[in-house]
């Protein structure tokens, strides 16, 4: 309170904490990292904060596929910015240049076409900063604002010379304050002869008509389209779920094999039964990755070999390309009339991020779209003798997401599976089936977030050490949820 009190007294604004947080990015819908984006900045006015207005300004992000949006934090408050309104600027652009180098440092956005957009306080501060940067923006919308911000002919010069394209909206009963100054700042870019626009609407201090926002953004970007107005304000939000609605970032799932295959005769109860989860870390040059899996397989011996597993990986890399490493096993190994030997595997992985097939990337640009994993089963029961089947127990597992709405899973291996119980390590290598093993399977959202995959498994089955080999081939179906 002595603090805010002798600010006051003196005539200065206290700098608000939330300057020191980062701007929300929102990604458009189907985010493409091989095309450029230009990016839009919403500017809130007093007391709101952008993520309570973007929606009013005409910006959907659930909808629109144009923009990198930029979403300052904060609600500012009169107290904020009164009475020493250039040193409110000042710690705002600060921040916000600082947001707007992390975005085209990260993303891939246009640094041509950065622009600015707001009502009231957020068009004083898309009118302030942009003639306080006319090098940086290549247009802004500017409502409801007195645009108080002196400008100087130079930088005039330099708006003009960008191409820059202001759009100006204001309420035909706003305060004759805000009124004569918005004129007076579209008079100086006529007459430095920058691209302007001027629309008024019958209503004093309010915040335009969704479709006049999004007509004067139109102008102002050069964008083709926009989606058509929505509801706006919390009956905006009423209508999304964030757990059924939403782009899949990939970072977590939980999958399951549905109960029922497709064979030669028919439908039939799937012989493997599995249930999965799985999260992702994916970071820009580093990669982590935990999937657990319970599973249950029908052996030769008519017995059932059940697990709980668990594979950890981690790899590092340049951005684009990860080469990583990693370990997994059993927690739990049962098998029907006794117990199972728990098996170890070591993994060697391959990831990357944008491989030339994938032509959209998704909500998250960090998300690794190709992956290959090599999985190698340590034998067990060494003590007693080696199958030779045993001493090739590798696997190779290879995922590619194409864009937002397609997944392709290929996997082959030759592995062996314990059929029945052993008193002993030693008796192992007699109590084995050993399996060469193919499936792929291509996975559909629809919708996002849920991924149906559909299969062919082809299971090529032997029990050790000479027994007669059988041949099955079955389609298989499974559901997998992500966010």
């Amino acid at each position: 309170m002595l603090l805010f009190s002798s600010a006051a007294i003196f005539g200065q604004n206290v700098r608000p904490a939330w300057l020191d947080q980062r701007a929300e990015v929102l990604l458009p819908v189907g985010y493409n990292r091989n095309r450029k984006y230009p990016v839009f900045v919403v500017l809130p006015p007093t007391g709101a904060r952008a993520t309570q207005v973007v929606r009013r300004y005409g910006l959907d992000p659930q909808r629109q596929k144009t923009f990198i949006l930029l979403l300052p934090k904060g609600a500012p408050t009169r107290a904020d910015y009164l009475p020493d309104f250039l040193s409110f600027v000042d710690w705002y652009e600060q921040r916000l240049l600082a947001d707007i180098d992390h975005v085209l440092e990260n993303y891939s956005a246009d640094p041509n076409r950065v622009y600015l957009g707001g009502y009231s306080l957020g068009g004083d501060l898309s009118w302030a900063l942009s003639v306080r940067n006319p090098d940086r923006f290549a247009g802004a919308v500017i409502g409801g604002s007195r645009t108080s911000h002196p400008v100087e002919d130079e930088d005039l010069l330099v708006m003009k010379q960008r191409g820059f394209r202001a759009g100006f909206l204001m309420g035909s009963r706003d305060d004759p304050l805000r009124y004569r100054g918005i004129n007076v700042a579209r008079q100086r870019l006529e007459a430095a002869g920058v691209e302007h626009t001027y629309k008024e609407y019958p209503a004093a201090h309010v915040i335009p008509p969704i479709s006049l926002f999004q007509d004067t953004i139109l102008y102002v970007t050069d964008v083709a389209s926009l989606p058509q107005p929505g509801p706006a304000g919390p009956a905006a939000k009423s209508d999304y779920s964030p757990l059924v609605s939403h782009t899949s970032r990939d970072r977590f799932a939980l999958g399951a094999r549905l109960p029922a295959d497709i064979g030669p005769g028919g439908f039939s109860v799937p012989n493997d039964t599995t249930v999965t989860g799985r999260i992702e870390w994916p970071f820009q040059r580093l990669y982590l990755r935990t999937t657990a899996e319970w599973g249950s397989t029908e052996t030769t011996s008519d017995t059932r070999n059940s697990s709980l597993r668990q594979d950890m990986l981690v790899a590092y890399g340049d951005g684009r390309h990860f080469w990583g490493a990693g370990i997994g096993g059993d927690w739990i190994r049962t098998i029907t009339g006794g117990s199972a030997y728990r098996t170890f595997d070591l993994l060697l992985m391959h990831g990357r991020r944008n491989p030339w097939i994938v032509p959209a990337g998704t909500a998250d640009p960090d998300r690794v779209d190709s992956l290959l994993v090599l999985r190698y089963t340590l034998p067990a029961g060494i003590g007693g003798g080696i199958a030779p089947e045993q001493l090739f127990n590798l696997r190779a597992e290879y995922l590619l997401r194409i864009g937002d709405l397609f997944v392709v899973d290929l996997s082959a291996g030759s592995y062996t599976v314990q059929n029945h119980p052993v008193a002993a390590a030693a008796d192992l290598s007699d109590a084995l089936d050993h399996r060469l093993e193919w499936h792929a399977r291509v996975g559909l959202r629809a919708p996002s977030p849920f991924l149906w995959r559909v299969g062919y498994q082809g299971t090529r089955e032997q029990p050790l050490p000479d027994g007669d080999p059988s041949l099955r081939g079955t389609w298989t179906v499974s559901l997998e949820y992500s966010y």
